[in-house]
């Protein structure tokens, strides 16, 4: 009997297991956290979080962080998330105050600007309020 195989979006489980170890690399902070214990934590093999962290480490998002001494064996090399490898912008807009953030990896604020807002000038003034606040972060 011949079943079709459904198939899986490998590049979407790779995105998945790579967000999985990211966020787990926020959350241990400076202190960084061992490949053994990002498998432990993800239920992903050895083998699989070596590979994630050898490409989060080529694209400059994580870096060692030292060692830890290990139970039995070599001592464990600890990770460590390379806050300032990335940023994000976050917009909150009221009635009249437009709030503009750019936060590092971290979530850490790193800059933020306010600006006048008014909804009843349209759409477009308001898109373009947001898009200068934007710029002037960014600059």
């Amino acid at each position: 009997m011949n079943r079709a195989n459904p198939g899986v979006n490998l590049p979407a489980l790779r995105g998945h297991n790579a967000a999985l170890v990211l966020d787990l690399l926020r959350g241990a902070g400076e202190a960084g956290i061992s490949r053994l214990e990002l498998a432990e934590r993800t239920g992903l093999t050895p083998q699989a979080v070596s590979k994630i962290t050898a490409r989060l480490r080529a694209e400059g998002l994580a870096a060692e962080a030292g060692r830890r001494a290990s139970t039995g064996g070599k001592p464990r090399t600890v990770l460590r998330l390379v806050p300032e490898a990335g940023h994000a912008v976050g917009l909150h807009l009221d009635r009249d105050e437009l709030t503009a953030v750019l936060v590092d990896l971290t979530g850490t604020v790193v800059a933020e600007r306010h600006a006048p807002l008014a909804f009843a000038a349209g759409a477009e003034a308001v898109v373009e309020t947001a898009a200068g606040e934007v710029r002037g972060l960014l600059a």
